[in-house]
């Protein structure tokens, strides 16, 4: 399903961009899933391939389908509730909710930026924070 959303959106070559530098990694060094998202072009491109990594199991983090986790908030919806820019500060120290299933996970700065430049894309124009 996220395939598709990537290449809906034109950023397969992209996310393939990052995945290919991701697998070129010398012999010893961590595996993707340990280290950083590596630095590219668009944050927000960024921000998806990391979502999809940590967060798509339970949330809708595109701009359609439902979350795969009843009662988890999809993604294209968290701006109605509040500015996505005051969750900087969550996710970089560990973002703790009120259930076990969330695990706590925090961020490096780089793709802290990048989650939020993509949450900020899936906002709608003229809806604000309720």
């Amino acid at each position: 399903m996220i395939g598709r959303n990537l290449i809906s959106k034109g950023l397969l070559p992209g996310v393939l961009l990052v995945l290919a530098a991701a697998v070129v990694a010398a012999p010893g060094r961590p595996t993707l899933a340990q280290t950083p998202a590596p630095a590219v072009a668009d944050p927000a491109a960024l921000g998806l391939v990391i979502a999809d990594r940590d967060c798509s199991s339970c949330h809708a983090i595109g701009r359609e389908g439902e979350s795969p986790l009843e009662g988890a908030p999809r993604w294209r919806d968290l701006h109605q509730r509040f500015d996505v820019g005051d969750l900087a500060e969550s996710l970089a120290e560990g973002i703790v909710v009120g259930h076990e299933a969330m695990p706590i996970k925090a961020y490096e700065p780089a793709d802290l930026q990048a989650l939020i430049a993509y949450l900020k894309s899936l906002e709608t124009p003229g809806s604000a924070p309720k």
